[in-house]
């Protein structure tokens, strides 16, 4: 730890995030330093927490707060430009963008990359609607959500987004809809006869990763600086409730029959199973840094990766008593299940391999090198083959899951 703390009392949040994130990725791996801050607020909170800068928090005498803050082996998350998300659509395509300007196609059989286009100012996270014509990419570099065609990457449409979309996801009916943390908006856009009709909404303080009910019709939002779930009707933007849970959600899960949703709330570690109506069923520790949610088809089992202690909580999901637990690769940022439940992958950011565990006996199966940085995950339809965006080494890893091999990787440079 160095002797003199970064001080970043008197900057507002947005300017001491930037400069912890520069202090953090000037730092040698495996090395500690200190920044002092006057508050963390929820959407401070949430940023280092997302960038992968693991840090205790101490009250200072004088008066703020000290972080004490360790590098881990790669640069902060959402500082590097590589590729980060990926998405597999139902015909032989894959695509995956970059933190930075561009959005690749590959073919999903051979790995092979078809097209690369500039689309973007700093694209985020991307969603393939369910025809497969459009791949809409969130960009919160210029506040926007843009729909791409999905053969030949033109830009199609623009809509305003604000508050730096992240994480956009679609109805079956072509409803898009994406969070902007720094406005506590929800932005959504309907497919019209003629057009698209856009409407942006005010949920709450640091809304997180929105999720859509089965029939289409609500969508949830966390609103991580609130700690509740706000309810919102997708045919006209209207407020059903608001849902308290713990404190920090940030991701859901939805149980297969409809019933029951699953939080995970970073900032107390817990997660929360509630009815859809909004009754708060149950509240159980799951690690520090809960964060990333999923659910086996069956029902049986929700898993919960642990950003600040690398864990995996499992829960039954009826008593949601936590029935085992999983030591994953430094900073789990992505956990994918297999949509046939078999095949549970917790990607590693800090780390250059991912685990690989059998979700129906809850065993560790593989440690893959996979390349450093991996983020996201896209399983094809065999449910035997996925491919790992990593971002610090900027390539997809394609994972062989019958012979737990990394068997390719491919760069869009």
């Amino acid at each position: 730890m160095t002797s003199l703390p970064l001080d970043c009392r008197d900057l507002p949040a947005r300017q001491a995030g930037l400069a912890i994130l520069a202090a953090y990725n000037a730092a040698d791996n495996g090395t500690g330093f200190s920044a002092l801050i006057d508050s963390l607020d929820a959407g401070l909170r949430m940023w280092l927490i997302e960038a992968g800068v693991k840090h205790q928090v101490e009250t200072v005498h004088a008066g703020g707060l000290q972080l004490n803050i360790t590098r881990g082996l790669s640069p902060g998350q959402g500082t590097i430009p590589g590729l980060h998300h990926v998405a597999a659509g139902r015909s032989d395509d894959v695509w995956a963008c970059e933190r930075s300007s561009r959005l690749a196609r590959f073919d999903a059989l051979t790995g092979r990359v078809i097209q690369v286009a500039e689309v973007a100012t700093k694209a985020s996270h991307l969603a393939v609607d369910r025809s497969g014509k459009y791949v809409f990419v969130a960009d919160p570099g210029a506040d926007v959500l843009l729909a791409i065609a999905s053969e030949d990457l033109s830009v199609q449409h623009v809509w305003p987004a604000p508050g730096g979309p992240q994480l956009p996801t679609i109805t079956d009916d072509g409803i898009v809809c994406v969070t902007g943390a720094g406005s506590g908006t929800l932005t959504i856009v309907r497919p019209r006869a003629q057009g698209y009709a856009v409407q942006t909404i005010s949920v709450g303080e640091c809304p997180h990763d929105p999720l859509v009910t089965r029939d289409g019709k609500r969508i949830f939002v966390p609103c991580a600086g609130d700690g509740v779930i706000v309810s919102v009707d997708l045919e006209n933007g209207e407020i059903l409730g608001r849902f308290p849970v713990g404190d920090g959600p940030a991701h859901l899960a939805l149980h297969p029959d409809g019933s029951k949703l699953y939080s995970a709330n970073t900032f107390d570690g817990t997660l929360s199973c509630l009815s859809v109506e909004g009754d708060l069923l149950a509240n159980k520790p799951s690690g520090p840094w809960a964060h990333q949610p999923v659910i086996s088809p069956d029902g049986s089992h929700v898993f919960v990766a642990n950003f600040l202690d690398d864990t995996v909580s499992v829960f039954d999901t009826e008593r949601l008593d936590q029935v085992t637990k999983f030591k994953t690769d430094a900073y789990p940022h992505g956990l994918y299940l297999s949509p046939n439940g078999k095949w549970l992958v917790a990607t590693g950011f800090s780390s250059d391999h991912l685990k690989v565990y059998n979700a129906i006996t809850r065993t560790e199966v593989a440690r893959i090198e996979v390349g450093r940085g991996s983020s996201h995950v896209a399983f094809l339809p065999d449910q035997e083959t996925a491919y790992v965006a990593c971002s610090v080494d900027s390539h997809l890893a394609r994972l062989d899951l019958l012979t737990m091999t990394c068997s390719q990787r491919t760069g869009i440079s």
